[in-house]
C-alpha cells in the first residue's frame, strides 16, 4: 500500500477533510490513533488482538520483528488484510526507525547507509535525493509505507547525546535544504516520511529517552535556527512529523513539546500552516514516563492536537492509553469532535494509500544497487 501521489503543499481547505463513516465507534476512532509496537516475526494471537479488538492504525516495526525480507514480506500483508477486515476499513501504517547510521532497525539485506550527517558535509541535494530514494525503495520492497525519516534537528550542541550526526546539517539553511530533497526521495516511491523532532532536539544536552531536556535560548534564536528545516518542509508538503519530548522554557516554561499547545497548536498549525498528522516520539521515554502522569496523556494530546500516539514496546500500555481516551470521551473530559478531526487527518492520507504488489526488485538486488551511493555518502565522512 504506497501512496499513489506525493505529498503536496497544504493549502487554507487542508482541514476540510472527507467525512468518516458514522457507524465507527469509540474503539474504532481511538484505535486509528495509536501506532504500536509488538512482539514476534508472524500474525500471532495477540498482534491479531490489537488489530481486529483494538483497531490499531499503525505498528512499529523493530529488530525483534524481522528474520529476512520474505519473512517480513509476508508478515506485512497478512497484517494489511487483517486491517482491510476491520470496520474502517483502511491500510495500517507500517513504519520504522531506518534513518541510517546508528538508527537502522533493520540489518543486512537491508542497505548499512550511514550517518545523515554525511549529507551535510557534502552539501548535495541531489544525493540528499538519491539517498531518500534508496531508502525508499527498500522500505517499499518489503510493504513497508511509513518511515521516521529524515531528522531535520539541526546538530548545534557538541554536547547533544542523542542527535549529533543524525542531523543532516549544523546550518539551518542547509538542514531544510537537504531535509526537502530526502522528503523528494522517499515519496517519489509512494513511502510516507516523518521529519522529526519539532520543534527541534539538536541543541540539547541531554538524551531524552532518559530524561527530560530544556532548551533555554530565547524565541527569536529558536525561530531562526530550530524552526527552518521544519517549515521549509511544511511549505514543501511533509505530511506526518513527530515532536520532541523537551521543553522550550521560551515558548512553554512547564510542557515539552508534545503536549504544548502553544508549540504543537499555535506555532506548528497556526504560525507554520502545517494540517498533517503530528505523532508523539515514544510514550515510554523516561522524559514523559518520570514527568507526565500516564492518564493524563489523553486529554494533553487532545489540547496539543497531537494525532497518533507512539508506544514501542510495552502492550499492556497500549490498552491503557486507548481505554484511558475512550473513558475522557464518554465522561466529558475531551470533546469526541477532537478525535473525530485527528481520525478524519488519518484516514486521509490512508484513504490515498493503495494496496499493490511490492518494488519491481528484491531487497538483495536493490542492496546491491545501492552499494555506490553508500560509498559516495562515505566519502564524505571524517
Amino acid at each position: 500500500m504506497f501512496l499513489t501521489n506525493p505529498p503536496v503543499a497544504p493549502t487554507a481547505s487542508g482541514r476540510n477533510l472527507k467525512t468518516l463513516n458514522p457507524n465507527l465507534s469509540l474503539k474504532d476512532l481511538t484505535g486509528q490513533m495509536l501506532v504500536a509496537g509488538f512482539e514476534g516475526t508472524h500474525l500471532n494471537l495477540e498482534l491479531e488482538k490489537l488489530i481486529v479488538d483494538r483497531r490499531v492504525g499503525g505498528l512499529i516495526l523493530f529488530e525483534r520483528n524481522f528474520v529476512n525480507p520474505e519473512q517480513l514480506t509476508r508478515l506485512v500483508s497478512e497484517l494489511q488484510s487483517l486491517a482491510m477486515l476491520c470496520p474502517a476499513k483502511v491500510p495500517l501504517f507500517i513504519s520504522v526507525d531506518q534513518e541510517g547510521g546508528r538508527v537502522s532497525r533493520l540489518k543486512a539485506p537491508f542497505s548499512a547507509f550511514p550517518q545523515p550527517g554525511c549529507l551535510g558535509k557534502a552539501r548535495s541535494e541531489p544525493l540528499a535525493r538519491r539517498f531518500g530514494l534508496a531508502l525508499g525503495r527498500e522500505m517499499q520492497a518489503v510493504g513497508i509505507n511509513m518511515v521516521y525519516a529524515p531528522v531535520l534537528d539541526v546538530n548545534t550542541n557538541p554536547a547533544n547525546p542523542i542527535i549529533g550526526t543524525r542531523a543532516l546539517s549544523e546550518n539551518p539553511e542547509w538542514a531544510a535544504r537537504l531535509g526537502k530533497a530526502v522528503i523528494d526521495g522517499i515519496c517519489e516511491v509512494g513511502v510516507l516520511p516523518v521529519g522529526k523532532h519539532f520543534p527541534g532536539h539538536g541543541d540539547t544536552d541531554r538524551d531524552s529517552h532518559l530524561e527530560l531536556p530544556y532548551v533555554d535560548r530565547d524565541i527569536d534564536s529558536l525561530e531562526k535556527i530550530e524552526l527552518e528545516p521544519f517549515s521549509e518542509a511544511v511549505k514543501h508538503g511533509l505530511e506526518v512529523i513527530m515532536t520532541a519530548h523537551v521543553i522550550y522554557s521560551a515558548w512553554d516554561s512547564k510542557l515539552p513539546a508534545t503536549f504544548s499547545p502553544r508549540i504543537m497548536k499555535n506555532i506548528l498549525r497556526d504560525k507554520l500552516g502545517f494540517s498533517g498528522l503530528v505523532m508523539t516520539d515514544d510514550l515510554e521515554m523516561k522524559a514523559i514516563e518520570k514527568h507526565i502522569p500516564f492518564d493524563s496523556i489523553p486529554r494533553l494530546g487532545t489540547a496539543a492536537e497531537v494525532d497518533l500516539y507512539l508506544i514501542c514496546h510495552d502492550r499492556n500500555k497500549i490498552l491503557s492509553l486507548q481505554d484511558q481516551m475512550i473513558r475522557d470521551v464518554e465522561e466529558g473530559h475531551i470533546d469526541k469532535e477532537s478525535i473525530e478531526r485527528s481520525v478524519r487527518r488519518v484516514t486521509d492520507v490512508k484513504k490515498r494509500m493503495a494496496i499493490s504488489p511490492r518494488g519491481e526488485k528484491n531487497l538483495a538486488e536493490l542492496a546491491h544497487a545501492h552499494l555506490e551511493l553508500i560509498g559516495e555518502m562515505n566519502s564524505y565522512l571524517p
